[in-house]
């Protein structure tokens, strides 16, 4: 019983995000746009998707959801509207280069797993799309 406690992946170990905790937070909106924050609702529930398929190492819905978060992100194209928008990609952005880095070592080394290069090659395909967008 100890030893799965050393290892991270341990199913008692994972905990599911809480929809009701928000991810991201507006807390300061120039106009205080109802857009912002419905768009907002919309991206938290995609990227904590995101998180719970991540911890249950279901990267390929991990990678789709946060692809959802990101494109609903850039749905806000309005001037004060898009100070937010940079702020949510960059934030989502961020998560998937984690995601990338842990693919990549899970995919290289001695103790490869060739199952994960497959999705490991989607999330770079991924990455290198949102940073080509912004």
């Amino acid at each position: 019983m100890n030893m799965k406690r050393m290892f991270s992946s341990y199913e008692g170990d994972a905990k599911k995000v809480n929809d009701n905790q928000n991810k991201i937070e507006l807390l300061n909106c120039q106009l205080e746009s109802q857009k912002c924050k419905e768009h907002l609702l919309v991206i938290n529930k995609s990227y904590s998707n995101a998180c719970n398929f991540h911890l249950e190492k279901d990267y390929f819905n991990s990678i789709e959801a946060l692809k959802s978060a990101y494109n609903k992100a850039s749905e806000l194209q309005e001037t004060p509207c898009s100070k937010c928008a940079v702020l949510f990609r960059s934030i989502i952005t961020q998560s998937l280069e984690n995601m990338n880095e842990e693919l990549n070592k899970m995919t290289s080394g001695i103790f490869s797993e060739k199952r994960y290069k497959s999705i490991y090659n989607e999330s770079c395909i991924v990455l290198n799309d949102f940073k080509n967008k912004d």
